[in-house]
C-alpha cells in the first residue's frame, strides 16, 4: 500500500523536461532573457545551451551530437544540414545581426586600423561574423595592409575576450555591447554594404513538443522584443 501511494504521488509531481540547446555565440548574451521570458510561459520546461562557434557546433551535430534545437549566426550552416535530413523543420531567420569595431583609443574610420598592432577577428573558417569581418577588410583595401595583424578567436565569445584583454581592436557583433561583463570602449560602427547580410538561422532537431514550443518562441513578437534590446535587427 504504501509502495502504491509513493508510485502515486511520483506522478502528481510535475516532470521537468529539458530542452538542449546548441547556440552559436553572438546569441549567447541575448539568450538568458530569452530562456526567462519563454520560462514565464512554460515554467517546467529547463532550458540548457551549449555555446561555440556555428561551423563547430553544425559538426557536433552532423556527428549526432543530441540537440533539440541549432541557432546558427548564418542560414548555410543548418541548410546543410537540412540537405543532410537532418532536423524536422525549415531553417528559418529569427535575427539580423550587426558588425562593429571596438577598439582601446578612438578610431574615426576603418583605415585607423592600420595604425594599430593586433586586431581581432572570429575565425572565418567557423564563424560567419568573422566572414562579414574579412569582407569588410577586404572591400575596404584593408586586407593585405593589417593582415599580419590578425588574430583569430575560435567563436565570437573568444573574439570578445580578445577585445577584453589584450587586443587593441576586434570586430564583433554589436549583441556583444549589452553583456554586462563588456568595458567600455571605443565603438566604430561599420558601413553595413560592406558585408553580407548576417541572417541568423534556427533549425529545429527533434520532434519533442517542448522543443517545438521553444522554437515558436523564438519567432514570437515577445522573442522579437527582446532581441531588438540586444542589438539585433527581425527580419521581415
Amino acid at each position: 500500500m504504501r509502495s502504491l501511494i509513493v508510485v502515486l504521488l511520483l506522478c502528481a509531481l510535475p516532470l521537468f523536461a529539458d530542452v538542449k540547446v546548441a547556440a552559436a555565440a553572438n546569441i549567447s548574451f541575448a539568450l538568458p532573457k530569452l530562456i526567462e521570458a519563454f520560462n514565464e510561459e512554460y515554467p517546467a520546461i529547463k532550458v540548457s545551451t551549449t555555446i561555440g562557434s556555428s561551423g563547430k557546433l553544425a559538426a557536433q551535430i552532423a556527428h549526432g551530437a543530441n540537440f533539440d534545437l541549432y541557432l546558427s549566426a548564418n542560414m548555410s550552416y543548418p541548410k546543410r544540414l537540412t540537405k543532410q535530413g537532418i532536423g524536422y523543420s525549415r531553417v528559418l531567420p529569427y535575427a539580423l545581426g550587426e558588425l562593429v569595431v571596438v577598439s582601446r583609443k578612438p578610431l574615426h574610420s576603418l583605415k585607423d586600423l592600420t595604425t594599430l598592432t593586433r586586431i581581432a577577428i572570429a575565425n572565418p573558417k567557423t564563424a560567419p561574423y568573422g566572414v562579414a569581418a574579412m569582407e569588410v577588410l577586404k572591400h575596404s583595401g584593408l586586407y593585405e595592409k593589417i593582415r599580419s595583424k590578425l588574430i583569430f578567436g575560435e567563436s565570437v565569445a573568444q573574439t570578445v575576450g580578445y577585445a577584453m584583454h589584450g587586443a587593441d581592436a576586434a570586430f564583433v557583433p554589436r549583441s556583444a555591447l549589452f553583456s554586462p561583463h563588456f568595458p567600455k570602449m571605443y565603438l566604430l560602427k561599420i558601413d553595413p554594404s560592406l558585408y553580407t547580410k548576417i541572417e541568423q538561422g534556427v533549425v529545429l532537431l527533434t520532434k519533442t513538443e517542448d522543443a517545438k514550443n521553444f522554437f515558436v518562441f523564438l519567432l514570437s513578437q515577445k522573442a522579437a522584443k527582446i532581441l531588438q534590446n540586444y542589438g539585433y535587427r527581425i527580419p521581415e
